[in-house]
């Protein structure tokens, strides 16, 4: 039999995974024999014998209408499924498949249940794949990186993450938590193709996690991960087998997923065990090229395009090319009771823009005409080259325990300068200083005014409602940039400021806050924090709009204590608000 013309085609816009995994499987289809090519965007003219693969669930919701490709090239062409039960994407992908003339995929459990639906489906076994070996089998490769996460961000994967971070907290952690959008280029929380291969033979262990109610294991990240001999450990999946827990990967409870990892990593012996036994297993106990002959041999049936497939069914028209990518609905938020934009659809009553002045002008007043005194504590501890700021509000815990943490910990500040900015000024402080505000002037005000008690190079900006890290200052530091910060466990959101600044993102939702290491010539060349009484808890947003470059410290190195804020100017009247910044 003459191989036919298979030629696997991506999205325009789509997803950068999605190429990558359509790359593999033409290389398999080539090293098996067969003929393969890729494409990207509309699908190329057809020889007689071509036959077209696509990842359904994305292509047909990427690709305007007008590129789509004809009924008659639906009849030759395979989906390619790659999405679990549980997902919104499976449900997408099982409404695709009937209008297409075959089907493959790569989960057991997803292949059970499309044909459970009726649909025609052969299982595609990944495997060993050259293209993703960054690691080659050397035992004596050294790894900077103890534990990794590479995984989209939601709102219980985000919770057992910072369920870890006590347990971790003396490892080397890196937490790539992106929002589930379209990702193209690299940026600190996505790594595409060679940085993610590079990435993970540089890790020890990966922590696995589901994803909305899936329960299957998730071998794309699995098999990358022990190509490259880095120890995959998962919570409990439907789907393991052919791997064998215990030998090829660990699976335990998701809560006890730190805390393994950490005894783990001090146990080299049985680490290493297990690098060797998961990567011999990916290429040598998983047949991908006999995948590749049944996709051949599927794709010949498929060439004389006779195939009787349903209508594809009525689809929404992707925003244009040029228009920006959407925003994640679930994009983590400092504030999560803030909307962003999405509150400025809604009616402002008379009463709340009576409130939002009422508030400006009480804090107009309370700067005017407030009283303001220092008082000093403790001697200054030279040598660190940093000086901490913090702010107590109305309302917000005693930072008493912020700063025993940060005293205690492995790089000590010179100064921790504190300002309780109208509330009761403490009999005793560990602080260096204390500032007490007669009335709440504000968090910009109070910032500004710690800041001129300040000499050192670098400011660590930080609020009453946090407790630190032993490791905080020194892994902020270690950065070595004008602005470093670090994602903020949340017991209710799980994580807080876990992503990069994007002038897109920070135009429609405050998401960062404070938590951050910064130069002093920064802050200088800023003026320090925005005093104006209308963008009250708005500070840091304002902050980070004007930061040009950063660098995201992927550990969680801070715990958020506080309560929600009180209401704020932008609360009562965010069109007013927003307008102004």
């Amino acid at each position: 039999m003459t191989s036919p013309d298979l030629c696997l085609v991506s999205a325009a816009g789509g997803s950068v995974f999605m190429e990558e995994l359509l790359e593999v499987v033409a290389d398999a289809v080539r090293r098996a024999g067969g003929r393969a090519r890729t494409a990207r965007g509309r699908f190329p003219e057809p020889a007689s014998d071509t036959v077209y693969v696509v990842v359904p669930h994305e292509y047909f919701y990427v690709t305007p209408v007008a590129d789509r490709p004809a009924p008659e090239l639906l009849r030759r062409t395979i989906a390619f499924c790659v999405e679990h039960p549980g997902t919104m994407t499976f449900d997408r992908t099982a409404s695709l498949v009937p209008s297409l003339a075959g089907a493959v995929d790569i989960n057991v459990d997803s292949t059970e249940e499309l044909r459970r639906r009726g649909v025609a489906v052969e299982h595609f076994q990944l495997g060993y794949t050259p293209l993703w070996d960054r690691w080659g089998g050397d035992p004596d490769a050294g790894r900077s990186i103890d534990v990794t996460y590479l995984g989209t961000a939601e709102r219980r994967r985000a919770l057992l993450l910072n369920g870890y971070s006590r347990d971790l907290d003396d490892l080397r952690v890196r937490l790539l938590t992106p929002p589930h959008e379209p990702m193209g280029p690299q940026r600190i929380d996505f790594l595409p193709g060679e940085a993610k291969f590079a990435h993970l033979a540089d890790s020890r262990f990966l922590i696995n996690l589901h994803r909305e109610q899936s329960k299957a294991l998730e071998w794309v990240r699995v098999l990358e991960a022990l190509t490259n001999g880095c120890v995959v450990l998962t919570e409990p999946s439907t789907d393991v087998e052919p791997l064998v827990p215990g030998k090829h990967l660990v699976v335990a409870s998701a809560a006890s997923l730190g805390a393994v990892a950490a005894a783990l990593a001090s146990d080299v012996a049985r680490e290493r065990e297990l690098r060797a036994a998961g990567y011999d297993f990916v290429r040598n106990g998983l047949d991908m090229l006999g995948s590749a002959r049944t996709l051949i041999e599927l794709a010949a049936s498929l060439v004389d395009g006779r195939a009787s497939v349903a209508p594809l069914p009525s689809l929404p028209e992707p925003a244009a090319a040029t228009a920006e990518k959407p925003l994640a609905v679930d994009t983590p938020s400092w504030d999560p009771k803030f909307a962003g934009v999405a509150s400025l659809g809604r009616a402002v009553t008379d009463a709340e823009v009576m409130a939002c002045a009422l508030a400006v002008e009480r804090t107009t007043f309370a700067q005017r005409a407030a009283g303001r005194e220092w008082h000093d504590h403790r001697p200054v501890t030279p040598g660190s080259g940093v000086d901490v700021l913090i702010v107590q509000r109305p309302g917000e815990p005693d930072p008493d325990e912020l700063i025993l943490d940060l005293l205690g910990g492995t790089v000590r500040p010179e100064r921790i300068l504190l300002c309780v900015d109208g509330t009761s000024t403490p009999a005793r402080s560990n602080a260096t200083a204390v500032l007490h505000h007669e009335m709440p002037l504000g968090r910009g005000v109070a910032r500004n005014g710690l800041l001129e008690r300040s000499g050192a190079d670098h400011v660590l900006v930080l609020d009453s409602g946090l407790r630190a890290s032993r490791h905080l200052v020194s892994r902020l530091l270690a950065a070595d940039a004008d602005v470093a910060h670090c994602p903020i466990g949340d017991p209710q959101a799980g994580l807080v400021a876990a992503l990069p600044p994007e002038p897109r993102r920070l135009a429609q939702t405050p998401y960062l806050g404070c938590g951050y290491l910064v130069r002093r010539p920064v802050i200088d060349k800023l003026g320090g924090w925005t005093a104006d009484p209308l963008l009250e808890g708005l500070e840091d947003h304002v902050f980070w709009r004007s930061v040009e470059s950063s660098v995201l410290v992927q550990q969680v190195l801070l715990q958020r204590q506080r309560p929600d804020p009180p209401i704020r100017p932008v609360d009562l009247h965010p069109h007013r608000v927003w307008a102004s910044l």
